[in-house]
Formats: structure tokens, sequence, C-alpha cells
């Protein structure tokens, strides 16, 4: 699945996988990582949801999976987020597009 990008109450949202699992999950983490070469800063594990935070050229982002809505990106600070957080996030949309998890 291509990366999508949604507005989502006024923030942008890249929708990455809508049918996800943990270990889904754990290939993009690793996609994000290798082929952006981003570092997590704080990771929250729940037993429903996954949210680990982590700087996209100096804009604070989470990679979240919750088991009802899937695997997506969006600003840290959500509804609070700036105009450049949102353009980061539609940035990292078309940095990831074809980009293939499972190889990872």
């Amino acid at each position: 699945m291509n990366p999508t990008l949604r507005n989502h109450v006024g923030y942008n949202e890249a929708i990455l996988d809508d049918d996800a699992s943990y270990e889904k999950f754990h290939r993009w983490a690793d996609l994000l990582a290798d082929k952006l070469k981003i570092s997590f800063t704080k990771k929250l594990d729940d037993f429903e949801a996954l949210y680990w935070d982590f700087l996209y050229k100096g804009t604070a982002l989470t990679l979240s999976f919750n088991i009802f809505n899937g695997i997506s990106v969006f600003p840290s600070l959500e509804e609070k987020s700036e105009h450049f957080e949102n353009a980061a996030i539609a940035e990292l949309v078309d940095a990831l597009k074809d980009a293939d998890p499972s190889e990872a």
C-alpha cells in the first residue's frame, strides 16, 4: 500500500496501512529508520496501540499503530500543529511513495 495523505481535524496524517498488524508496524518503523535515517526518541506501547515519536527534518512526528485504525504518521502536537509540521507530513508521504516495508 502506498502512503496516502489525509487532513484529520486540522492536521495532516500519512496513512501507511489501514489493515495493520504489529508485524507491519515494525516493518514500517524499520523502513523509516533505514530509508529516512530517523531514530525513535520516545516509545509508548499499549495493548491496542503503539505511539513512537521521532524527528523528521527537525519536526516532531509520531508513528502510530492502532488495531482499529491501522498505521499512520502525524504531527506529535496533533491539533496544535503548525503549517510546517503539516508540510513535513506531506513531504514524508512523497518520500515513502513506492516504499515496500516488507523489504525493510
